[in-house]
Protein backbone atom coordinates (compact mmCIF):
# COMPACT_ATOMS: atom_id res chain seq x y z
CA UNK A 1 0.00 0.00 0.00
CA UNK A 2 1.18 3.57 -0.33
CA UNK A 3 1.90 6.13 2.55
CA UNK A 4 0.25 9.19 3.44
CA UNK A 5 3.30 11.24 2.26
CA UNK A 6 3.50 9.82 -1.48
CA UNK A 7 0.20 10.55 -1.91
CA UNK A 8 0.66 14.47 -0.78
CA UNK A 9 3.91 14.69 -2.06
CA UNK A 10 2.36 13.17 -5.64
CA UNK A 11 -0.56 16.03 -5.61
CA UNK A 12 1.94 19.05 -4.54
CA UNK A 13 4.23 17.58 -8.25
CA UNK A 14 1.46 17.57 -10.02
CA UNK A 15 0.72 20.85 -8.76
CA UNK A 16 4.09 22.47 -9.38
CA UNK A 17 3.85 21.48 -12.88
CA UNK A 18 1.18 24.32 -13.44
CA UNK A 19 2.85 26.51 -11.00
CA UNK A 20 5.92 28.20 -9.86
CA UNK A 21 7.75 26.28 -6.83
CA UNK A 22 8.43 29.18 -4.51
CA UNK A 23 4.53 29.57 -4.83
CA UNK A 24 3.84 25.80 -4.05
CA UNK A 25 6.25 25.67 -1.07
CA UNK A 26 3.72 27.49 0.44
CA UNK A 27 1.05 24.98 1.19
CA UNK A 28 3.02 22.66 3.02
CA UNK A 29 2.59 18.73 3.09
CA UNK A 30 0.55 18.85 6.14
CA UNK A 31 -2.12 20.71 4.84
CA UNK A 32 -2.59 18.53 1.78
CA UNK A 33 -2.46 15.15 3.91
CA UNK A 34 -5.69 17.40 5.89
CA UNK A 35 -7.18 17.59 2.74
CA UNK A 36 -6.19 14.20 1.70
CA UNK A 37 -8.19 12.96 4.57
CA UNK A 38 -11.41 14.74 3.85
CA UNK A 39 -11.83 14.17 0.58
CA UNK A 40 -11.63 10.65 1.08
CA UNK A 41 -14.02 10.70 3.60
CA UNK A 42 -15.90 12.32 1.42
CA UNK A 43 -15.14 9.96 -1.71
CA UNK A 44 -16.01 6.77 0.66
CA UNK A 45 -19.81 7.71 1.01
CA UNK A 46 -20.13 7.52 -2.69
CA UNK A 47 -18.36 4.84 -3.47
CA UNK A 48 -19.96 2.38 -1.24
CA UNK A 49 -23.38 3.94 -1.55
CA UNK A 50 -26.76 1.94 -2.62
CA UNK A 51 -24.94 -1.34 -0.99
CA UNK A 52 -21.70 -1.26 -2.55
CA UNK A 53 -19.20 -3.67 -1.30
CA UNK A 54 -16.56 -1.84 0.93
CA UNK A 55 -13.19 -1.98 -0.75
CA UNK A 56 -11.07 -4.06 1.83
CA UNK A 57 -8.32 -1.43 0.97
CA UNK A 58 -10.53 0.55 3.75
CA UNK A 59 -10.84 -1.70 6.46
CA UNK A 60 -9.09 -1.21 9.64
CA UNK A 61 -8.20 -3.85 12.53
CA UNK A 62 -8.14 -2.36 16.16
CA UNK A 63 -7.17 -5.57 17.37
CA UNK A 64 -7.77 -7.42 20.45
CA UNK A 65 -9.48 -4.82 21.99
CA UNK A 66 -10.72 -5.22 26.19
CA UNK A 67 -14.42 -4.77 27.27
CA UNK A 68 -15.30 -2.65 30.17
CA UNK A 69 -18.44 -3.28 32.39
CA UNK A 70 -20.33 -0.39 33.46
CA UNK A 71 -24.66 0.16 34.35
CA UNK A 72 -26.24 0.63 31.25
CA UNK A 73 -27.08 4.44 32.57
CA UNK A 74 -22.93 5.33 31.90
CA UNK A 75 -23.53 8.17 33.34
CA UNK A 76 -20.98 9.67 36.07
CA UNK A 77 -22.13 12.59 36.01
CA UNK A 78 -24.82 12.81 37.84
CA UNK A 79 -24.14 9.23 38.97
CA UNK A 80 -27.65 7.46 37.86
CA UNK A 81 -27.74 3.77 38.29
CA UNK A 82 -30.09 1.68 35.84
CA UNK A 83 -29.46 -1.48 37.37
CA UNK A 84 -28.29 -3.16 34.36
CA UNK A 85 -24.59 -4.37 33.63
CA UNK A 86 -23.15 -4.24 30.07
CA UNK A 87 -19.57 -3.94 28.74
CA UNK A 88 -18.57 -1.09 26.42
CA UNK A 89 -15.58 -0.04 24.61
CA UNK A 90 -14.50 3.27 23.37
CA UNK A 91 -13.94 3.19 19.21
CA UNK A 92 -12.46 5.76 17.57
CA UNK A 93 -15.25 7.12 15.09
CA UNK A 94 -16.52 5.65 12.36
CA UNK A 95 -17.31 6.45 8.68
CA UNK A 96 -21.23 7.19 8.49
CA UNK A 97 -22.35 4.45 7.03
CA UNK A 98 -26.28 4.01 6.70
CA UNK A 99 -27.04 0.89 8.67
CA UNK A 100 -23.75 0.65 10.57
CA UNK A 101 -21.86 -0.62 7.23
CA UNK A 102 -18.37 1.24 8.99
CA UNK A 103 -18.19 -1.79 11.33
CA UNK A 104 -17.58 -4.96 9.19
CA UNK A 105 -16.84 -7.32 12.60
CA UNK A 106 -17.86 -6.99 15.67
CA UNK A 107 -17.22 -10.10 17.67
CA UNK A 108 -15.02 -12.96 19.52
CA UNK A 109 -11.01 -12.45 18.78
CA UNK A 110 -11.14 -15.54 16.95
CA UNK A 111 -12.09 -13.23 14.05
CA UNK A 112 -14.65 -15.59 12.89
CA UNK A 113 -17.65 -15.52 15.35
CA UNK A 114 -19.49 -12.34 15.39
CA UNK A 115 -21.98 -10.54 17.01
CA UNK A 116 -25.53 -8.62 16.14
CA UNK A 117 -24.94 -4.82 15.52
CA UNK A 118 -28.16 -2.74 16.08
CA UNK A 119 -29.34 0.26 16.29
CA UNK A 120 -29.70 1.21 19.94
CA UNK A 121 -33.79 2.22 19.34
CA UNK A 122 -34.06 -1.07 18.12
CA UNK A 123 -31.58 -2.94 20.48
CA UNK A 124 -34.35 -4.48 22.85
CA UNK A 125 -37.04 -5.05 20.22
CA UNK A 126 -34.52 -7.57 18.49
CA UNK A 127 -34.06 -9.40 21.69
CA UNK A 128 -37.19 -9.84 22.40
CA UNK A 129 -37.84 -12.05 19.68
CA UNK A 130 -37.96 -15.45 18.76
CA UNK A 131 -34.39 -16.63 18.98
CA UNK A 132 -33.17 -12.93 19.76
CA UNK A 133 -32.40 -13.84 23.42
CA UNK A 134 -29.61 -16.67 21.72
CA UNK A 135 -27.71 -14.27 20.10
CA UNK A 136 -25.41 -11.26 21.59
CA UNK A 137 -25.55 -8.23 20.82
CA UNK A 138 -23.78 -4.39 20.35
CA UNK A 139 -25.28 -0.99 19.82
CA UNK A 140 -23.46 1.62 18.94
CA UNK A 141 -23.85 5.36 20.56
CA UNK A 142 -21.28 8.17 19.54
CA UNK A 143 -18.26 6.18 19.84
CA UNK A 144 -19.02 3.75 22.48
CA UNK A 145 -19.93 0.45 21.44
CA UNK A 146 -22.32 -1.28 24.32
CA UNK A 147 -22.05 -5.51 24.39
CA UNK A 148 -25.57 -7.37 25.65
CA UNK A 149 -23.91 -10.39 25.67
CA UNK A 150 -25.78 -13.77 26.53
CA UNK A 151 -25.29 -16.42 29.10
CA UNK A 152 -22.91 -18.26 27.02
CA UNK A 153 -20.41 -14.95 26.21
CA UNK A 154 -21.12 -13.07 29.47
CA UNK A 155 -17.43 -13.98 30.46
CA UNK A 156 -15.66 -12.49 27.28
CA UNK A 157 -13.05 -9.73 28.03
CA UNK A 158 -12.30 -9.11 25.02
CA UNK A 159 -13.36 -8.59 21.57
CA UNK A 160 -11.81 -7.52 18.10
CA UNK A 161 -13.48 -5.24 15.99
CA UNK A 162 -12.62 -4.28 12.12
CA UNK A 163 -14.55 -1.24 9.95
CA UNK A 164 -14.08 2.02 8.38
CA UNK A 165 -12.70 5.03 10.52
CA UNK A 166 -13.15 8.33 10.01
CA UNK A 167 -9.61 9.61 10.37
CA UNK A 168 -7.49 6.44 9.81
CA UNK A 169 -4.26 7.65 11.74
CA UNK A 170 -6.22 7.28 14.88
CA UNK A 171 -6.33 3.84 14.46
CA UNK A 172 -2.32 3.36 15.05
CA UNK A 173 -2.91 4.67 18.69
CA UNK A 174 -6.09 3.27 19.83
CA UNK A 175 -4.07 1.76 22.73
CA UNK A 176 -5.42 -1.62 24.12
CA UNK A 177 -4.84 -2.76 28.35
CA UNK A 178 -0.84 -3.64 28.45
CA UNK A 179 0.38 -2.07 25.28
CA UNK A 180 1.70 0.54 23.79
CA UNK A 181 0.21 3.36 21.32
CA UNK A 182 1.64 3.31 17.88
CA UNK A 183 2.37 6.62 16.32
CA UNK A 184 1.26 7.15 12.84
CA UNK A 185 4.11 7.55 10.49
CA UNK A 186 3.04 9.15 7.06
CA UNK A 187 6.58 8.29 5.79
CA UNK A 188 6.02 4.56 6.56
CA UNK A 189 2.83 3.41 7.66
CA UNK A 190 0.25 2.21 5.03
CA UNK A 191 -2.44 4.84 3.90
CA UNK A 192 -5.83 2.98 3.68
CA UNK A 193 -7.21 4.25 0.48
CA UNK A 194 -7.42 2.79 -2.87
CA UNK A 195 -6.22 3.91 -5.81
CA UNK A 196 -9.54 4.06 -7.87
CA UNK A 197 -10.64 6.82 -4.51
CA UNK A 198 -7.09 8.53 -4.87
CA UNK A 199 -8.29 9.61 -8.16
CA UNK A 200 -11.42 11.34 -6.79
CA UNK A 201 -9.47 12.97 -4.29
CA UNK A 202 -6.43 14.14 -6.29
CA UNK A 203 -8.86 15.50 -8.71
CA UNK A 204 -11.17 17.62 -5.68
CA UNK A 205 -7.62 19.00 -4.04
CA UNK A 206 -6.12 20.42 -7.41
CA UNK A 207 -9.58 21.92 -8.81
CA UNK A 208 -11.17 23.09 -5.20
CA UNK A 209 -8.53 23.36 -2.39
CA UNK A 210 -5.35 24.08 -4.68
CA UNK A 211 -6.55 26.20 -7.29
CA UNK A 212 -8.14 27.93 -4.63
CA UNK A 213 -4.95 28.36 -2.50
CA UNK A 214 -2.54 29.45 -5.29
CA UNK A 215 -4.72 32.24 -6.44
CA UNK A 216 -4.64 33.76 -3.17
CA UNK A 217 -1.55 33.57 -2.84
CA UNK A 218 -1.01 34.65 -6.43
CA UNK A 219 -3.55 37.63 -5.68
CA UNK A 220 -1.78 38.66 -2.37
CA UNK A 221 2.01 38.65 -3.71
CA UNK A 222 0.34 41.28 -7.00
CA UNK A 223 -1.23 43.40 -4.11
CA UNK A 224 2.20 43.55 -1.85
CA UNK A 225 3.96 44.32 -5.40
CA UNK A 226 1.46 47.11 -5.82
CA UNK A 227 1.95 48.92 -2.64
CA UNK A 228 5.59 48.57 -2.91
CA UNK A 229 5.51 50.67 -6.41
CA UNK A 230 5.88 54.12 -6.25
CA UNK A 231 3.11 56.43 -6.99
CA UNK A 232 3.84 58.13 -10.74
Amino acid sequence: MITLDQYAYNIRNIARAGQSSSNSEILTIKQIQFWINGYRAKGMLEITDNGKQIDPTLIQDLGVVPLEEVDAADSQCPPIEWGCKVKKVTIPKTMSFPDLRALTYVGKINKIDSFTVNHPDVVNYKKETKYGQLISRAYLVGNNLYFMLTKNDEDIEYVNIRGVFEDPTEVFSFATSGCVSACYDPAKDAYPMPLALYDYVTTNILTKELGMSLKTVTDELSNARQDNEPIR
